[in-house]
C-alpha cells in the first residue's frame, strides 16, 4: 500500500492479513508506516481483524499509525498498547505477550 488506508490500500491489506489472521501463525504484525490516513473501509477491516483475532486469542499486532490514524482506531474501540520497537510510535495489539515470536507473520502497509 502506498501512503493512506483507503481505496485499493484496504483491498490490498486485507488479501494479506485475513490469511495470517485466519490460519496463519499465532502472531501477526501490521506495519502501518505509510499510512496517514484511513477510511471507513479501512477502519472496518482493521477493527474486524482485531476482534476475530482477539477471539481465535491469535496476537496481532498494529503498529507505527500515524497519530490520525490512531485516533480513529482508539474511537473505534482498538485498545492501545506502548509501542516495543525502536520505529514504533504508536502500537495497538491483541498480545498478551508482546515478544515477537519466530514464527510471526508481518504484514507492511
Amino acid at each position: 500500500m502506498d501512503g493512506d488506508l483507503a481505496g485499493s490500500g484496504v483491498a490490498l491489506l486485507a488479501e494479506w492479513l485475513w490469511p495470517h489472521v485466519l490460519t496463519g501463525p499465532p502472531e501477526a504484525l501490521v506495519d502501518l508506516a505509510s499510512a496517514t490516513t484511513i477510511d471507513a473501509a479501512g477502519l472496518d477491516l482493521l477493527v474486524a481483524a482485531h476482534a476475530y483475532a482477539a477471539h481465535r486469542h491469535v496476537s496481532l499486532r498494529i503498529v507505527n499509525a500515524a497519530p490520525r490514524v490512531l485516533r480513529v482506531l482508539h474511537m473505534a474501540g482498538v485498545s492501545a498498547l506502548p509501542a516495543r520497537g525502536p520505529r514504533d510510535e504508536f502500537a495497538t495489539s491483541t498480545a498478551r505477550n508482546l515478544v515477537p515470536r519466530q514464527d510471526t507473520a508481518v504484514v507492511l502497509a
